[in-house]
């Protein structure tokens, strides 16, 4: 009798008699081990041939303490929330106790407006300042709301911002920075300051007696803040590019802002004050050419009205003359363009410049042969007065 086996496999039993006798052979199944069966033993006697078995009870004891650990997790985790919230409670409370003890302890009242600093004012009063603050005397300064002061104060001529700043334990500072006024304005019937935002300032005692400025027109309270703003931006070019070239600034006695495309000044230089039309632009090369012309334009034309200075190298004058009559079919008389024929009144060049020649005073001039418009003619009001007989003359450094 022999007998094959083998873990898994089918077993078989072989049963032989003797040599030359028949056999037979019977198989029957080895079941597989369960792993997860119920069982007492752990280990099998030595050389046995049995499988180590691991038994259901240790896997459930794992589970179980899995189990445990995520509710101390859990647990951890809410008593630290708790602790959080419980935190969060006691830091409002102390800041509500902190609030209540500030707003309500005599400590911190503002007794009197003494106690109100007030800096950087020249022209705006301390009382003026001071005024801003009267509803907060007794009370704590932690209830004094600082922007609403601060915009109160705005609203006082002269200041352009303010500050308000609490100082311990009972005082406030306020810091005020004050409009700086650039020129005089024509306002109407009177004359008031105005800086370089085009805000209009009221003269406050002898303040105006501290300023030596241009008089400007075009900038009044009859136009809107933006228009100002926008007129003054011209004014500042304008006044920059005479004192980047040589202070020149000083010598500008008025200046007209009404036209946004040709700024008007009037010179302290010149005795009869011709008005000078700039235009809005390249205001420091126009003035070098006008001031290096003025004398010899005075000396031929004492009656100077004004000089057009916006059409590069040459100048359109107003000599305010009138033309001798001119025969018909004859040339313009001795006021007519000399190099330019230029519209009576529209102060505008037409035609093609002659040839100049040098006049008898060394002046560049030719006469031109252009005849006036056969129609009446429209002047244009120029500051006050008409242009009567323009004349143009070409320059150099324009």
């Amino acid at each position: 009798m022999q007998t094959f086996t083998g873990r898994g496999k089918r077993a078989a039993l072989l049963d032989v008699e003797g040599p030359g006798d028949s056999f037979s052979l019977e198989t029957f199944a080895i079941p597989q081990p369960i792993l997860d069966e119920t069982t007492d033993e752990e280990v099998t006697e030595a050389g046995s041939g049995e499988s180590f078995l691991r038994s259901r009870e240790r896997v459930s004891g794992r589970r179980r303490s899995r189990v445990r650990s995520a509710w101390k997790s859990r647990s951890v985790q809410i008593a630290g929330v708790l602790a959080a919230l419980a935190s969060l409670g006691l830091l409002y409370a102390a800041i509500r106790e902190t609030q209540t003890v500030l707003r309500h302890n005599p400590r911190f009242m503002l007794m009197s407006l003494q106690s109100v600093q007030v800096n950087g004012n020249r022209v705006v009063s301390r009382n003026q300042a001071l005024a801003c603050f009267a509803s907060d005397v007794g009370h704590s300064i932690f209830r004094i709301p600082l922007a609403a002061r601060q915009a109160q104060l705005r609203r006082i001529d002269w200041v352009r911002s303010a500050a308000v700043m609490r100082i311990w334990p009972n005082q406030l500072r306020v810091s005020i920075v004050e409009r700086t006024p650039v020129a005089f304005a024509r306002d109407g019937d009177s004359v008031r300051l105005v800086d370089a935002d085009g805000v209009l300032l009221d003269m406050k005692g002898s303040a105006a007696q501290k300023y030596s400025f241009p008089v400007l027109s075009g900038i009044s309270a009859l136009e809107s803040s933006a228009t100002r703003a926008y007129r003054m931006q011209t004014y500042r070019r304008f006044a920059e590019a005479l004192d980047t070239d040589g202070h020149h600034l000083s010598e500008v006695s008025e200046v007209d802002l009404s036209d946004p495309e040709d700024l008007r000044a009037v010179f302290s230089g010149a005795s009869s004050g011709p008005i000078v039309h700039l235009g809005d632009s390249n205001f420091a090369p126009r003035y070098r050419a006008y001031q290096t012309h003025i004398k010899q334009w005075l000396h031929d034309y004492p009656n100077l009205r004004s000089v057009d200075m916006r059409y590069g190298t040459q100048v359109v004058l107003d000599t305010g003359t009138q033309p001798a009559p001119a025969k018909s079919g004859s040339n313009l008389g001795a006021h007519a363009p000399p190099s330019v024929a230029a519209a009576a009144g529209d102060g505008k060049v037409h035609g093609r410049p002659a040839q100049p020649v040098s006049s008898k005073r060394g002046h560049p001039a030719t006469r031109s042969t252009a005849k006036r418009p056969n129609r009446a003619h429209k002047h244009r009001p120029e500051r006050g007065h008409i242009v009567r007989d323009p004349i143009a003359h070409p320059i150099s450094g324009a």
